[in-house]
């Protein structure tokens, strides 16, 4: 036996483990940055993002950076460069509006990760996470047409084409062939105040009692609308059972979660950026259903909830359309 080749070897494998302990197991997340157009506080959108932050954190005791009512590029990238002078690792911006900002800001910090909603990623530093929202409104549009009892749908959302619009809508006839869907459209993610005339005209003219409030900005204003006229809804981004057992479902985008497993992966040095999908299959976005309605209809739509999401397939036997990532930037009338 050679005794000097298995001394070498040894040796080898002794200097190899130790070099190895010297590399760095983790990438440390000093600092995060929170961007939004419309103010973090919303409810919804904004509110479920910003929850996402506090949870990293709190996870990794980082500080923490937030800039609100964004309402330019260049407003944005005057954000950038401050955060980037405090050292900020990774910056998420709250909505597909930010696509071009980032993409242009990670070429000129190429230290920092730039992580925003519904959109294309065109650089390695930049994570676009795009929310497939037509399932989970086709089995709201289900609930909806359930529980009606004009069987007239109401929509108050903020643009033409929003998947979970387009979800609901067939969900709705999918349920009940006789069910209308009745559409308003503010145009904007943001406030506007005609919301709740849209929401009052649904009803009292088009005799609407389940409304779906799909849009960020003017969520509370069409819940409240809805309460005090006695009619149902489904809530929208969160859980929003907490306002009433009118309430009878929500449309949950798990934001704060994604964003978790966005520092999770990046601490882990296993963030790549690209453009990635997530909806119901991968547990981001769902239907929470309320206690008030019947067990039967429950046990139903739970069962093919759980079906959709190991096969794809919807109860219509139909694969959900597909989406261009910028779909939640048209802005058609």
């Amino acid at each position: 036996m050679n005794y000097k080749v298995i001394s070498l070897a040894t040796l080898c494998a002794l200097i190899v483990l130790c070099i190895y302990s010297f590399i760095p197991k983790h990438q440390e997340i000093r600092s995060v940055a929170y961007l939004s157009k419309e103010s973090v506080h919303d409810q919804t959108w904004g509110t479920e993002g910003y929850k996402g932050i506090l949870n990293i954190i709190q996870t990794y005791d980082a500080n923490f950076f937030i800039q609100e009512n964004l309402k330019s590029d260049k407003a944005v990238m005057d954000t950038i460069r401050q955060f980037a002078e405090r050292d900020v690792n990774i910056i998420y911006g709250q909505s597909s509006e930010f696509e071009d900002v980032f993409n242009q800001a990670a070429v000129k910090y190429p230290k920092m990760h730039f992580v925003f909603l519904n959109g294309e990623s065109r650089a390695k530093n930049v994570s676009s996470l795009n929310i497939e929202g037509y399932a989970m409104g086709f089995f709201g549009g289900m609930l909806a047409a359930h529980e009606s009892k004009t069987k007239v749908l109401g929509i108050v959302g903020a643009f033409k084409g929003q998947p979970e619009i387009d979800g609901f809508i067939d969900g709705a006839h999918y349920e009940e062939k006789s069910a209308k869907v009745k559409t308003k459209y503010i145009k904007t993610w943001g406030y506007n105040g005609d919301a709740q005339a849209c929401t009052i005209e649904l009803i009292d003219k088009e005799h609407a009692d389940v409304i779906y409030p799909a849009a960020d900005g003017t969520n509370r204003d069409v819940m409240e609308i809805v309460k005090a006229r006695n009619k149902k809804a489904i809530g929208y981004i969160s859980d929003q059972s907490y306002l009433g057992d009118f309430v009878i479902g929500s449309t949950t985008q798990n934001i704060s979660k994604l964003y978790s497993d966005i520092a999770d992966d990046y601490y882990e040095q296993r963030l790549k950026g690209g453009t990635q999908k997530y909806g119901m299959k991968n547990n981001i976005t769902d239907l929470k259903i309320s206690k008030s309605v019947d067990e039967v209809h429950v046990k139903k739509l739970k069962t093919d909830i759980q079906r959709f999401k190991v096969t794809g397939i919807l109860p219509n036997k139909k694969l959900p359309p597909t989406y261009q990532h910028g779909a939640y930037l048209i802005k058609t009338a």
